[in-house]
């Protein structure tokens, strides 16, 4: 489901990371000024036009909606407050807009990336599982959905029906598939010890994760400025 959204040529992948920490974080820092928005449009624009370009588009119709709803929310519990509704929607959107640099990310990228880097081997596999995990789990589930509706399942919200008809099948499916998950760790030989781990292909820091560390630095080191300027 989520291979809808990764791209072909990511930014390196722990500094992808680590800009959707950073943009979490300004979207709460220049929330409460005009620079906020800056921030978010100027990241956006980086973003697409450094290869995220059909993760951003595809996420640009949930971040309108999903930011507009909220904003409506709290400019109406605020009293009608349409600069602490602006402010909200920043937040909101900056947290939308964060996701898309790792959701546009493979998750093997990430394991090769901290493999190379000497993360521990308890972390990166689990890591792994976890992320390659999601989507089997949203799969299954539409795939109980499913059935339940195949089979005249009258209301997925009866409680009767919902643990007969979707909690135990969907436990069990989860349990059969951390069973194989567990046996193909095994037979592909993932242990837990000294053993050095090697990569089947290396990631390399490029020139092109160079340009774009050097604008979205100046963007957030440019925004902090100016907001600290406003503020005095």
């Amino acid at each position: 489901m989520t291979d809808n959204f990764h791209v072909k040529k990511p930014v390196y992948p722990v500094l992808s990371i680590l800009c959707s920490v950073l943009i979490f974080s300004g979207s709460l820092i220049f929330a409460k000024s005009i620079w906020g928005i800056f921030f978010l449009l100027s990241v956006f624009l980086l973003l697409t036009i450094s290869g995220y370009g059909k993760t951003c588009f595809f996420m640009l119709p949930f971040i309108i909606i999903y930011t507009g709803i909220f904003s409506v929310i709290f400019y109406f519990s605020s009293g009608r407050d349409a600069a602490f509704a602006v402010q909200m929607a920043v937040r909101f959107g900056g947290v939308a807009l964060a996701v898309i640099p790792g959701l546009a990310l493979e998750p093997v990228l990430l394991v090769r990336n901290l493999t190379q880097l000497k993360c521990p081997r308890l972390i990166t596999l689990g890591m792994l599982i976890t992320l390659s995990f999601i989507p089997v789990l949203a799969k299954e589930i539409n795939q109980i959905r499913g059935a339940m509706k195949t089979r005249g399942a009258s209301s997925f919200w009866k409680p009767s029906v919902f643990y007969r008809a979707f909690l135990i099948p969907l436990v069990v499916r989860l349990v059969n598939i951390s069973d194989t998950l567990t046996l193909s760790v095994e037979t592909r030989g993932f242990i837990n010890s000294d053993v050095k781990p090697s990569c089947y292909k290396k990631i390399n820091f490029t020139m092109k994760d160079t340009i774009f560390t050097i604008f979205f630095f100046s963007i957030f080191i440019v925004c902090t400025v100016l907001f600290i300027l406003e503020k005095k």
